[in-house]
């Protein structure tokens, strides 16, 4: 047995080569199409972003329209307004960027 003993202490000691996992190709498809719905999805969440944002910025337009509408100029915010809107390039951006900071939305 001291034979035997020494022989498996050798055999302990050499390096083990390790194999590496067998590469199951049904594996690596399921992952690349997984991949690939990620990338859909989060193409698709970008994409509804943009137009959600778009639909904001329309919304707050009509809603800066319909403010305008009902601005008296003569008034003292009205006046204020005109001196306001000087620096931008139409009223209805004025008009905008004044709702916007007004809501918190800036």
């Amino acid at each position: 047995m001291d034979e035997l003993d020494k022989l498996l202490a050798v055999i302990d000691a050499r390096p083990q080569q390790k194999t590496p996992a067998p590469v199951d190709k049904y594996t690596v498809q399921l992952t690349s199409d997984i991949e690939r719905l990620l990338s859909a999805v989060k193409t698709d969440y970008a994409q509804k972003d943009r137009e959600l944002e778009r639909y904001k910025a329309k919304e707050m337009e009509k809603q800066a329209i319909a403010w305008l509408k009902t601005l008296e100029p003569l008034s003292s915010e009205g006046l204020w307004f005109e001196q306001f809107a000087a620096k931008y390039s139409s009223k209805v951006a004025a008009a905008v960027d004044y709702l916007r900071s007004l809501s918190g939305n800036a």
